[in-house]
C-alpha cells in the first residue's frame, strides 16, 4: 500500500508577497498604458473615482496591503445585510501566498483594463466636445443643442447649467435669425395646403414673440382640424409642423391645453427631422421642468 503523506501548507510570505505583486501590478499597469502621468490626468474627473481608486492603490506596497485587508474582510466576515454568513469556506490552501497574488493580480487586471476602457471613451468625448464647439462657434445650431443638453445633464463631468442655458440662448438667438424666414414660407405653405388660415397666425404669433398672450387671449378657439392637420403631416415627417404643434402643446393655445409630455415628443421629432429643425423650446422645457425625461446624447451613453 501506498502511504500519502499530507503536504504541508506553506506560511503566507509577506515580502515575496509584496515584492511579486508590485512587479506583476507593474506589469499590468504597462500592458494597459496606465503610466504615472496617465493616472495624473485621470484625477480630476469623478467618472473614473471608483475604478481609479483601484488601480492607484495597488501602485504601492502599502496600498496593496490595504487591498489584502480588504480581501480578506470580504472573505471572512458576515455579509449583515444579505444574512449570508461565511462567504467562503476556510478550506486547506497549500500555499498561501501564491493563491494571493493569482487572485489579486487577476482582479487588478481586470481594473486597469476597466480604467483604459474608461479613458478611451472619455477621450473620444472629448474630441466629440471639442468638434462640436467649433461647430457651435461658427453658427451649427445643432451644435448648439447638443452642447447645451450635455451641459445640462447631471451626471457628466461637463455638466454646468449656466454653460447650458448659454448654449439654448445662443441657439434661439441663431435660430431667430437665420430660419425664420425658411418658417415664414412654410407658414404661407401651410396654410395653401390646408386652407386653415389659423395656421399661419399661429406661426406668425410665435415668431413676434406673442403667441403666450394669443394663447389667451384666443382662449375659445377649437383647433380640431388645424391639430389634424398637423399631426399628419407630423407622421410625414414634416419638422415644422411637429415644431408647430409643440408650440401649441407647450403653450396651450386656445381650447387645446397645456400638454408638455406631448409637446417635449413634438419639439425632439422637429429637432430630428429630414429639415434638421432644432426646436429650442426643447431646452427650455427641460430646464423648467424636471419630470420630463431626458434623452442622454448618444455619445455619452458608454460612459
Amino acid at each position: 500500500m501506498t502511504c500519502i503523506i499530507p503536504q504541508k501548507a506553506k506560511a503566507f510570505d509577506e515580502e515575496k508577497f509584496l515584492k511579486e505583486c508590485v512587479q506583476i501590478f507593474s506589469d499590468i499597469r504597462e500592458k494597459y498604458q496606465l503610466d504615472e502621468q496617465t493616472l495624473k490626468l485621470a484625477q480630476p474627473n469623478p467618472l473614473l473615482d471608483d475604478v481609479l481608486r483601484t488601480v492607484q492603490t495597488g501602485c504601492t506596497e502599502k496600498g496593496i496591503l490595504q487591498m489584502k485587508r480588504e480581501r480578506d474582510f470580504w472573505c471572512r466576515h458576515i455579509r449583515g445585510d444579505l444574512g449570508m454568513g461565511i462567504l467562503f469556506p476556510i478550506l486547506p490552501i497549500f500555499d498561501e501566498t501564491a493563491k494571493y497574488i493569482n487572485s489579486m493580480s487577476q482582479d487588478y487586471d481586470k481594473a486597469c483594463s476597466r480604467l483604459r476602457r474608461k479613458i478611451d471613451r472619455l477621450d473620444n468625448f472629448k474630441q466629440i466636445l471639442n468638434e462640436k464647439e467649433s461647430l457651435a462657434l461658427s453658427g451649427n445650431v445643432a451644435a448648439m443643442f447638443f452642447l447645451g443638453k450635455l451641459y445640462e445633464e447631471e451626471r457628466f463631468y461637463a455638466h454646468d447649467k449656466e454653460k447650458a442655458r448659454a448654449y439654448y440662448q445662443k441657439a434661439k438667438d441663431t435660430w431667430t435669425g437665420i430660419l425664420y424666414k425658411k418658417y415664414e414660407a412654410w407658414l404661407t405653405k401651410a396654410v395653401q395646403d390646408s386652407g386653415l388660415e389659423l395656421i399661419g397666425h399661429i406661426g406668425r404669433a410665435y415668431m413676434s414673440g406673442d403667441f403666450g398672450q394669443a394663447s389667451k387671449k384666443d382662449h375659445d378657439r377649437k383647433l380640431k382640424k388645424e391639430i389634424k392637420w398637423l399631426t399628419e403631416a407630423v407622421e410625414a415627417g414634416d419638422g415644422w409642423a411637429a415644431f408647430t404643434k409643440g408650440n401649441i402643446c407647450y403653450y396651450g393655445y386656445g381650447r387645446w391645453k397645456q400638454r408638455k409630455k406631448e409637446a417635449y415628443n413634438n419639439y425632439l421629432r422637429a429637432a430630428q427631422s429630414k429639415d434638421s429643425i432644432y426646436a429650442l423650446e426643447l431646452g427650455e422645457c427641460q430646464l423648467q421642468d424636471g419630470t420630463i425625461t431626458r434623452e442622454v446624447c448618444q455619445a455619452l451613453s458608454d460612459l
